[in-house]
């Protein structure tokens, strides 16, 4: 297998790192574990710190007006939802209906699946930030 010359650097600087560690640990282990302690806190704390300013600036962004259009978007959902809910299922030991109820059942759902069509979907309109058009010409 060919390797090129970066990997090969990058092998040779984490062998010598774990030689480093190897040493400090047979050398001076209080002092190699009070290293370890510092850099776990240090990593802590800028995490903490980072997630903290983080937050702040999304709870800044959501705070300008997108919620608002967030809470009209779940409230459009909600009612359409309610209008298109579906029929709840029937039970399964029913006794068999006669030829003629089911043409007229199939009949009566053919015109009402027309008349669904024929009115569309509800749409509700969410206001936003719109400029007008401007005429370019008259």
């Amino acid at each position: 297998m060919r390797r090129s010359g970066s990997s090969i650097i990058v092998f040779v600087l984490i062998g010598l790192a774990a030689i480093g560690v190897v040493m400090q640990l047979v050398t001076s282990p209080g002092a190699f574990f009070q290293n370890v302690l510092v850099w776990v806190g240090g990593a802590v704390l800028f995490g903490a710190l980072l997630y903290f300013i983080l937050t702040r600036l999304r709870g800044r962004a959501t705070a300008g007006g997108s919620s608002n259009d967030m809470q009209k978007y779940k409230k459009a959902v909600k009612q359409s939802k309610q209008k298109y809910k579906q029929p709840k299922a029937r039970p399964v030991n029913k006794p068999a209906k006669s030829a003629a109820s089911i043409k007229k059942a199939s009949a009566a759902k053919r015109k009402r699946s027309i008349k669904d069509r024929s009115r569309g979907p509800q749409l509700r309109v969410i206001e936003g930030n719109k400029q007008k058009r401007k005429k370019s010409s008259i």
